[in-house]
């Protein structure tokens, strides 16, 4: 990387931590470009050079996301299908949870325009390739079934993760509910097709998680009852 580019990589990053910063205290609707150039130390003009405007930072950080959970894996590289999984999975729910507000009106924004359909089909896709390919290596090493379609387990742990998300941007379930649900669900999908020790090791996941995954109503119904 040449020093203009570590440079420009270097600003984009410091807009960025800037925007959440003033989303978290503000929201989406209260950033102003020239409020993000003064909390960043770089000029209006600078900023439509580097991004383009106020959604195309949030698309920005949807990428940034993206790849903070591809380079969970590989810190676990060497790691089997269940510690693989929920390494990308824990990466994107820290993702989120670092800054609550933020990450909630990026999920708003995401879910919600029509002009990140485009992004989020390809993030959609990335996240199931990747997601496969962990599967698929689970399934060479005897861990998981070899029946599965890898794509189409993957597309429905995308799925119930995105709706997992919904219901956390919407104040339906609360950071602890969201990152149980999310383990949780991914416990019970990968269950059916595990093997073996990873066959324990999902079931006892699955068992911690399922208490804390329950909304606070059912809790309080079943104590009651």
């Amino acid at each position: 990387m040449s020093l203009l580019d570590e440079h420009k990589a270097e600003r984009r990053s410091r807009i960025l931590a800037a925007a959440r910063r003033l989303i978290a205290e503000r929201g989406y609707d209260g950033l102003t470009m020239r409020d993000l150039a003064r909390a960043s130390r770089v000029s209006v003009p600078t900023l439509y050079n580097l991004f383009g405007g106020k959604r195309a930072l949030l698309f920005a950080e949807l990428e940034e996301t993206f790849r903070t959970v591809a380079a969970s894996l590989q810190t676990v590289g060497e790691g089997g299908v269940v510690e693989r999984a929920f390494a990308a999975c824990e990466a994107g729910n820290r993702d989120l949870l670092a800054v609550p507000r933020y990450s909630r009106e990026l999920v708003h924004l995401f879910l919600v325009s029509e002009e990140t359909q485009p992004l989020r089909r390809a993030i959609g896709e990335r996240y199931i390739e990747m997601m496969a390919d962990v599967l698929r290596d689970g399934q060479a090493a005897g861990e998981l079934a070899a029946w599965a379609d890898p794509v189409a387990v993957a597309t429905r742990m995308f799925a119930h993760y995105v709706h997992a998300m919904i219901e956390w941007a919407k104040g339906e379930i609360d950071d602890e509910q969201f990152r149980a649900a999310t383990f949780f669900g991914m416990s019970l999908m990968l269950l059916g097709l595990a093997r073996g020790r990873v066959a324990r090791d999902l079931e006892r996941r699955a068992r911690e998680f399922q208490p804390r995954a329950a909304p606070r109503a059912a809790r309080r119904s079943r104590k009651g009852g």
